[in-house]
C-alpha cells in the first residue's frame, strides 16, 4: 500500500510538472542594438512572466577575448543576429537561439584583446538586458531622440534672385531610390539598417547582419529600419528595428494628405510604396504609403479628406508607431500597463532654451501633436499626477503655460501654448519611463523689441565683432550628409571650412568654426554657437546631391533679404574660380540660415551624386579653388560693408 501511494504521488507530481512546463510561455528576445556613445548594448526582451530584475552572469573566455551570457526561458524572434564593428573596443556581438529544450538565447560579445572584460556590467531594466562597458550608472539620463523639429524640412522652393525657378523639390507620395543609391546606403549604418548574410571565421553563416564602421561618436539609437506594417483599427501601424526619430507632421493639398518624415531611416524594399487601404470595411477611402523619400529618409503619406485628424502614436520602446484618425481611436485599447507621473523637473539651458523631464512609474504609450500655436502630448496609459507639485515645478519657467487634464477612463492630455517658430525636441529614456521635452523659443520680433513694457522689452543687441566670420561645416559625426561611393559629405565640408579658415587667418580676419572635428552638432546648436560668437556673417558649407546623376553645379542659398548681397558675392567668386554650372543664388528655408541673426548663407559646392563632379570634389585642385572662392567672397563682402 505504501508503495502504491508513493507511486501515485510521483505520477501526480510528474503531471503537474509537465503541465507547468508546457503552459509556461518563454520570453521573447526582439531586438539587438549598440550605442557607442554610451558604451551600451541593448537587447530588447518581452517578458511574459511576472519575473523582474533577473540576475545575469557572464563567462569570460580568451583567444579571442570575449564573454557570453544566457537569457533563460527565452526565444529569439527572427533569425540569428550579429553586429560587426570596426574602430571600436567591441568587435562583434552575436545573438542566437542556443537551445530549444530548454529555451535559451545566448549572447556572445567579442572585444579587443587588451580590453578588460572585468568592467562589464549586465543589468535588467524593465525586463530588457542592458550591457555596459564602463562604470556609468543606469538611470533615465540616457535618452533616445524621438521627435525633432530641427531636422531640415524636405520641402522648399528653389528660386534665383530674379525669381526664375531653377529647381523644385517635389512633395508627392514617396519615391523609391535607385538600386545604386540603396547600395550606397547599405554600406553605412549611419544612414540605415540593413539585412545581409556574412560568413564568419567560425564557419557559421548568420542570417541577419549589420556591418558597422564606427566613428568615436556613433549613436545607433537614432537609426531605424522599417520592415513591416499593419492596417489596424482604421490606422497604419509601422514596425521596425532600432530607435525611430520623426520630424514634424505636415499636410499637403491636391490631393489632401498628411505626411510624416523619419530621418536616418531605411525602408525594406518589399514594402515600399504599397498602397494600403486603411478602411477595408468601406467606412472611408483613406490610403497610406511608406516610401524612401531619399537615401536616408523614410516618408509615410496618408491620403485622406481629413488630414488634420491623423495623429502619430509612439510605442513605449520607440520600436513602432501608429498613424491613425483620432476619431477612430479607442485609446484605452493601447493600455497594457498603467503608469503615473512620478516626478517632473525643469532644467534651464539658456535664456531661451529649457528642458522639461517627466518621470513615470511604467513605460508610456504617447502621442505628440504639434500645431502652429500649441503642443499637445497624449499620455495614454498614465493615470495620475501630483497637481500641486506640477504647478510649483512649472511656475516661472518656459513651461508655465503647460496644463494637464484627465482623459476619459485613463490617460492624461498635456497642452502648452507655443509660437510657430519655437523649436520642440522630444526624447525618450531607454527604459521608456521618462520623457525629455526641450523647448527653444524663437527670437523676439521687432514689434516686441520696441514695446514700452520694460519687463518684456528685449535687451539691446550687441554690435557684431568686426571682420569676424562663423564657418559652419555641414553635417558631422553620426550625420554623414550625402554619401556616394564611400565619399562622405561631412568630410568634404570640414576640409573646405578648414581651408577657408586658413585663408581668412592669413588675411587678418577673425573666424570661428561650429565644429573643428568629426562630431555631431544639431542645427539649433549651430545657431546658438553663432549667437555666442557674435560674428558679422555666417557661412555654412555643404555638398549637394540628388537622386538622379545628371545635376551638377554651384549654388548659394539665402533666406533673409539682408543675406542676399552676401549670397551674390560668394556665388560670383565660386563661378569665377570653378569650372562648373552656375545654378544661381537660391532663396531657401534651411534652418541654419533662417534662424541666424546675422547675414547668413549656405553654399552648395557641387553635386556628390554626379560621377564627374564627385571625382573633382575630392581633388586638391577643386578643394583649393572652392576654399579660395568662398574666402574671396567673404572678404569682398566685409570690405564693402564696413
Amino acid at each position: 500500500m505504501k508503495y502504491i501511494k508513493n507511486l501515485f504521488f510521483l505520477i501526480i507530481s510528474f503531471i503537474m510538472f509537465f503541465t507547468l512546463s508546457v503552459t509556461a510561455e518563454p520570453s521573447k528576445v526582439t531586438s539587438l542594438n549598440y550605442d557607442d556613445s554610451s558604451s551600451m548594448v541593448f537587447i530588447g526582451v518581452e517578458k511574459l512572466s511576472e519575473q523582474q530584475n533577473t540576475k545575469y552572469k557572464y563567462i569570460r573566455l580568451e583567444n579571442p577575448n570575449r564573454i557570453y551570457f544566457d537569457i533563460n526561458d527565452a526565444v529569439l524572434i527572427g533569425p540569428k543576429q550579429q553586429l560587426a564593428f570596426d574602430k571600436s573596443n567591441i568587435k562583434q556581438i552575436r545573438l542566437a537561439q542556443f537551445s530549444t529544450n530548454p529555451d535559451i538565447v545566448r549572447a556572445v560579445i567579442t572585444f579587443d584583446e587588451d580590453f578588460d572584460t572585468s568592467k562589464i556590467q549586465i543589468s535588467d531594466i524593465n525586463g530588457n538586458v542592458i550591457v555596459k562597458t564602463d562604470t556609468l550608472r543606469f538611470s533615465n539620463d540616457y535618452f533616445n531622440p524621438l521627435y525633432d523639429e530641427s531636422a531640415e524640412q524636405l520641402e522648399y522652393s528653389v528660386i534665383t534672385a530674379n525669381s526664375e525657378v531653377v529647381q523644385k523639390v517635389p512633395i508627392t507620395t514617396p519615391v523609391q531610390s535607385s538600386d545604386k543609391d540603396n547600395s550606397n546606403v547599405m554600406n553605412d549604418i549611419q544612414k540605415a539598417f540593413t539585412n545581409s548574410t556574412l560568413n564568419n571565421s567560425d564557419g557559421k553563416t548568420y542570417d541577419s547582419v549589420v556591418s558597422i564602421d564606427i566613428s568615436s561618436d556613433l549613436k545607433l539609437r537614432t537609426k531605424y529600419f522599417i520592415n513591416g506594417y499593419y492596417q489596424k483599427n482604421g490606422g497604419l501601424l509601422v514596425s521596425g528595428l532600432g530607435q525611430m526619430t520623426v520630424s514634424k507632421v505636415f499636410m499637403l493639398d491636391s490631393p489632401k494628405r498628411v505626411v510624416l518624415d523619419m530621418p536616418n531611416t531605411y525602408v525594406d524594399k518589399k514594402i515600399r510604396n504599397n498602397e494600403i487601404n486603411l478602411c477595408p470595411d468601406g467606412s472611408c477611402r483613406d490610403t497610406a504609403k511608406i516610401g524612401q523619400f531619399d537615401s536616408s529618409t523614410a516618408r509615410i503619406v496618408v491620403t485622406t479628406d481629413k488630414p488634420e485628424m491623423y495623429i502619430p502614436i509612439y510605442s513605449s520602446d520607440s520600436q513602432s508607431l501608429m498613424l491613425i484618425n483620432a476619431n477612430k481611436l479607442n485609446h484605452t485599447s493601447l493600455v497594457s500597463s498603467v503608469s503615473n507621473i512620478q516626478k517632473a523637473y525643469v532644467k534651464k539651458l539658456s535664456g531661451k532654451k529649457s528642458e522639461l523631464i517627466l518621470s513615470f512609474t511604467q513605460p508610456v504609450v504617447h502621442s505628440i501633436v504639434r500645431n502652429d500655436n500649441s503642443l499637445t502630448l497624449y499620455l495614454f496609459n498614465v493615470k495620475s499626477y501630483n497637481e500641486p507639485d506640477m504647478i510649483k515645478t512649472l511656475n516661472g519657467t518656459l513651461y508655465k503655460s503647460l496644463t494637464l487634464s484627465l482623459l476619459p477612463q485613463i490617460g492624461i492630455k498635456a497642452d502648452m501654448k507655443i509660437k510657430k517658430d519655437d523649436l520642440i525636441q522630444i526624447a525618450q529614456s531607454v527604459d521608456g519611463k521618462a520623457m525629455r521635452l526641450t523647448l527653444t523659443v524663437a527670437k523676439e520680433t521687432k514689434a516686441t523689441e520696441s514695446t514700452t513694457d520694460t519687463e518684456t522689452a528685449a535687451k539691446p543687441k550687441r554690435p557684431p565683432i568686426k571682420n569676424k566670420v562663423v564657418l559652419d561645416p555641414g553635417h558631422g559625426g553620426t550625420d554623414y550628409g550625402a554619401i556616394r561611393e564611400g565619399i562622405n559629405e561631412k568630410d568634404i565640408t570640414l576640409d573646405l571650412a578648414q581651408r577657408v579658415a586658413s585663408i581668412l587667418k592669413s588675411k587678418g580676419y577673425r573666424y570661428a568654426m561650429t565644429r573643428t572635428d568629426d562630431i555631431y552638432l544639431g542645427l539649433q546648436d549651430r545657431c546658438d554657437y553663432t549667437e555666442a560668437e557674435n560674428p558679422e556673417i555666417f557661412v555654412s558649407i555643404h555638398v549637394n546631391s540628388a537622386v538622379a546623376t545628371e545635376p551638377s553645379g554651384l549654388e548659394t542659398h539665402y533666406y533673409h533679404e539682408e543675406s542676399k548681397e552676401l549670397a551674390e558675392t560668394i556665388q560670383k567668386h565660386l563661378v569665377k574660380n570653378i569650372d562648373s554650372k552656375d545654378r544661381g543664388i537660391i532663396k531657401s528655408k534651411f534652418y541654419v540660415i533662417n534662424h541666424t541673426d546675422v547675414p547668413a548663407v549656405l553654399v552648395e559646392t557641387g553635386f556628390l551624386s554626379n560621377p564627374d563632379e564627385r571625382a573633382e570634389l575630392v581633388t586638391e585642385k577643386r578643394k583649393d579653388a572652392t576654399a579660395k572662392a568662398i574666402a574671396e567672397g567673404i572678404i569682398e563682402y566685409l570690405k564693402n560693408n564696413k
